[in-house]
């Protein structure tokens, strides 16, 4: 069995025997259950009904756009995580031919219009993280930590969510006809929960739908609403100096003079009975999160490129028989990297020539340690 593994851009070979095992360990483990009808048909059918009744949003000569023709169950597959210690999978469901991926974009998209989150604590980028850190007041007794949710999708409470959307549409003033019709299209969606394996159907209630377009909106909305009504408790009592959430990974700088990683990580598994959060604690006063390493000193912030022990310096060739501007994206993006991330000259130095080994491994035009082009000169920072 060949197939991909859930970090890094690396293929994984392994018996396939050994990785039906995972899946069915998968959906055994979780809130799954198995059937044998197919509810495409019937899917299909509620979500064409709902399409024509959403006279307010959707124009009568637009609905044939939101419409799956000759839609199938979704399919899935697993992403083996060779940086876990027992190799378990990260399942992936191919949702574009659900009869109601269409209607769950444009959710998303009116959500965004009507409705916009006010996303006070989350990050878009690296980018934006390191700014934010930049301007966070660092005192020596300050330390760094990270939680993460487990399980993100299968835990956010599907019926609770539906609640707090219709709390939302209300404060944001939108008529009473799209307060019916926005909640009509969100049950449709979550209800579609399901994925083909082998010849059984794969249900999973009460969680939200891998590949769903409006599954990472969905989530926000149960996530933000749980931060705006916990947060400022929580930071008070644990003298939490900054919060940052990326999706399902939040950093924390606390004042560890005051309180533990381990007493924040009791408080925040008490949030919700369906969120359980794991916790990593800095060492040596460095934290890796997202793509960089966080170094933490007396006075201030140091950043450096982060790559996991999975890490393969594997590009498109550039022999390869794809379109020149696509080979240079990944070069483009590791070079724009460079000159973002604020990174100090030694680091820089170092990326760079980690960056030069990549392209030349890859059979571009440049030998190791020497840049294809003259880049401007850095200036030194302090």
């Amino acid at each position: 069995m060949i197939t991909q593994a859930d970090k890094g851009n690396t293929i994984v070979i392994l018996p396939t025997h050994q990785y039906e095992t995972k899946i069915q360990n998968f959906i055994l483990n979780n809130n799954f259950h198995t059937a044998t009808t197919d509810p495409t048909k019937t899917f299909q059918t509620q979500t064409e009904q709902t399409v024509k009744e959403s006279t307010t949003l959707i124009p009568k000569d637009s609905r044939w756009k939101y419409k799956n023709m000759n839609p199938f169950a979704p399919s899935s597959k697993g992403l083996i995580k060779i940086h876990k210690p027992d190799q378990l999978i990260r399942p992936v469901a191919n949702w574009r031919n659900a009869p109601a991926y269409k209607l769950s974009k444009l959710f998303t998209e009116k959500i965004h219009c009507i409705a916009p989150l006010p996303n006070v604590f989350n990050i878009k980028n690296t980018q934006d993280l390191i700014h934010n850190l930049n301007d966070t007041p660092l005192l020596p007794h300050h330390s760094l930590a990270s939680l993460d949710i487990t399980k993100l999708y299968s835990n956010i409470p599907v019926i609770e969510t539906r609640t707090i959307l219709t709390e939302i549409l209300k404060h944001a003033l939108v008529t009473p006809q799209t307060q019916q019709e926005i909640p009509k299209w969100y049950d449709v969606i979550t209800r579609q929960n399901y994925f083909a394996h082998k010849k059984d159907i794969v249900f999973e209630y009460d969680s939200l739908a891998m590949g769903t377009p409006s599954s990472g909106l969905t989530a926000e909305i149960f996530l933000q609403h749980i931060e705006h009504t916990h947060l400022a408790h929580l930071t008070h009592k644990h003298r939490i100096i900054n919060y940052c959430q990326y999706v399902d990974d939040i950093l924390l700088m606390y004042d560890s003079t005051h309180t533990s990683i381990q007493m924040i990580l009791e408080d925040f598994n008490a949030l919700h009975p369906k969120l359980q959060f794991t916790a990593e604690a800095e060492k040596d006063h460095t934290l890796n999160y997202l793509d960089i390493s966080i170094h933490r000193t007396p006075t201030n912030i140091k950043t450096a490129i982060y790559r996991k022990p999975t890490f393969t310096d594997t590009i498109i060739p550039y022999t390869s028989n794809y379109p020149t501007h696509h080979k240079y994206t990944t070069a483009r993006f590791l070079f724009n990297r460079l000159d973002s991330y604020n990174l100090k000259q030694e680091e820089y130095q170092h990326d760079l020539n980690i960056f030069h080994n990549i392209l030349y491994s890859n059979g571009f035009l440049i030998r190791p340690h020497k840049p294809p082009i003259q880049y401007p000169t850095r200036p030194t920072t302090t």
